[in-house]
């Protein structure tokens, strides 16, 4: 199911959002490697939506959203990880579309927010956040290992 077609960038490129599938997984973990040193494994499951960009039929673009119920609150949170957009693509609006599309995901599942953490240092990508209308908050974020 192909979620949106948009034209984005300077040049008029067609830009396709869609949901992860299985042909994809070269395309993203060639991306993930690129942007993060890591690889990824066929899953699948309900708390989780992965959307791709592909431009031309070649992944250009992933981001993958974790889907978590509050139960006090009686509503869904979603998290986004991994936005990431091949260097040969960055700057032209394809962050975005992944971020318009999770936007809908989180409307569609009555979601209370979306929410991502982000690396002090990673500062385009901290003006694509904000572009896109998410709040920066002062929080610390205390995490334990398992070890």
């Amino acid at each position: 199911m192909v979620l949106g077609v948009y034209k984005v960038g300077y040049s008029i490129m067609n830009i396709v959002i869609d949901f992860y599938k299985e042909n994809y997984l070269n395309g993203v973990n060639k991306l993930l490697q690129e942007n993060f040193s890591l690889v990824k494994e066929s899953f699948h499951s309900d708390f989780f939506y992965e959307l791709v960009a592909l431009y031309g039929g070649e992944v250009v673009g992933y981001t993958l959203l974790t889907k978590v119920y509050d139960p006090i609150k009686k509503r869904n949170k979603i998290f986004v990880d991994y936005v990431c957009v091949s260097s040969n693509y960055r700057r032209m609006g394809i962050g975005r579309k992944l971020l318009d599309e999770a936007y809908m995901i989180a409307k569609r599942n009555n979601a209370l927010y979306l929410q991502l953490t982000c690396s002090r240092f990673r500062m385009a990508a901290h003006a694509l956040y904000l572009s896109c209308n998410f709040v920066k908050r002062e929080s610390d974020i205390f995490r334990k290992e398992i070890i």
